[in-house]
């Protein structure tokens, strides 16, 4: 959704975008969208015929020149960018999303070609973005590089999809926790969290949205906390269905273990609710605590309680920073967030065109690092 946003917006500010992206197999990819797809056959492998989209690449901009290309992973599209800017002159800008490509505990970083590999691109690319303070970091340990090159553009919202969405009548007030139902999103202890304070709060409810392969798995923990009756799945929820269930809710609960950015945080924000989340990854860079919600400490099911029922009982404070997290919103409007990206490409034009030329005036015989 990053990449669609981007060149949408892109289109709507007067430039022109090509999209290149994996075929999914067994699968019709054909779409229909206001900028071209391509779709190009997936590499073989990650460590062997990593090259093999090159191919396309250098088609592709032999049919219509390309000014930047921006590749949405370290690895194995930055490492192939190298080549391909190396072949046409063409300043290549790289966003590492995480948490597999750049993260110091994953497989890449964790195997010493392959982490060559992903440097050698990050250090010929003429731009890098970071999409939060914490993947900044997780980028520059990489090194061979300043971290001037290193410029932080976060994930954006699409505020326009919020307009004209009314909030679902619910019987019972709520709160919302939303996403893939997977270990990292923390729901199985905000569950936990939830059946230790049930008592406090005896109207509130706990809604839960998403699919993945832990959700039967955290049905059945409902169950055995007795929290059937309060707790209800909702299953995927999209479209103007998730933003009417967002801005039913009192509040938004973010349980994640980890998060390299928290889109689903940005989406409540627009929808003009508090959100209570962990101090973890991009998060912090998104909410200010007491300010659009509370932060709390991620090992700490005690905090997590304590701010849902502080909170909830606090309706002056949750109309306060509902107001707060719309005006938040604004800044992460994916027109806004548009803009900074094209910044970024002009400045590695800048420097890339200024590293080519102290190349070709490098003294005869000396040698480029």
């Amino acid at each position: 959704m990053v990449v669609s946003n981007l060149a949408r917006c892109q289109i709507e500010l007067g430039h022109e975008a090509l999209v290149l992206t994996p075929k999914i197999r067994g699968i019709d990819n054909s779409v229909s969208l206001p900028y071209p797809v391509i779709h190009y056959s997936r590499p073989s492998s990650k460590r062997y015929l990593t090259r093999q989209v090159l191919v396309r690449l250098l088609y592709e901009h032999f049919r219509h020149p390309f000014d930047v290309l921006h590749c949405h992973s370290a690895y194995p599209h930055g490492y192939v960018s190298a080549t391909f800017s190396r072949m046409t002159g063409v300043p290549v800008v790289i966003t590492p999303h995480g948490p597999t490509d750049i993260m110091r505990k994953e497989r890449i970083r964790s195997h010493p070609k392959l982490e060559q590999r992903l440097r050698k691109g990050l250090q010929e690319a003429a731009g890098i973005t970071a999409i939060s303070r914490n993947i900044f970091e997780e980028i520059v340990s990489v090194g061979g590089f300043t971290e001037e090159k290193v410029h932080i553009v976060p994930n954006g919202v699409n505020l326009s999809d919020f307009k004209d969405v009314d909030p679902i009548k619910s019987e019972t007030p709520y709160i919302l926790a939303m996403g893939r139902m997977v270990a990292q999103k923390g729901f199985d202890q905000l569950l936990a969290t939830f059946a230790e304070i049930a008592d406090q709060v005896p109207d509130l409810q706990l809604f839960m949205a998403g699919e993945g392969i832990h959700r039967l798995e955290y049905e059945q923990l409902a169950l055995q906390l007795g929290m059937e009756n309060r707790v209800k799945f909702l299953g995927l929820v999209q479209g103007s269905q998730k933003i009417s269930i967002l801005k039913g809710a009192r509040f938004f609960i973010c349980p994640s273990r980890f998060e390299p950015f928290g889109i689903v945080v940005l989406e409540a924000l627009a929808a003009g609710i508090p959100v209570v989340a962990n101090r973890v990854g991009g998060i912090p860079d998104i909410i200010e605590t007491n300010v659009h919600g509370l932060l709390v400490d991620a090992d700490s099911k005690e905090e997590l309680g304590k701010a849902i029922v502080d909170l909830y009982k606090s309706p002056r404070a949750c109309e306060e920073m509902g107001a707060n997290a719309l005006d938040r919103a604004l800044e992460f409007d994916w027109l806004n967030v548009t803009q900074r990206y094209l910044e970024v490409y002009e400045k590695g034009k800048i420097l890339f065109k200024k590293e080519r030329i102290d190349v070709e005036e490098e003294p005869s015989g000396a040698k480029s690092e």
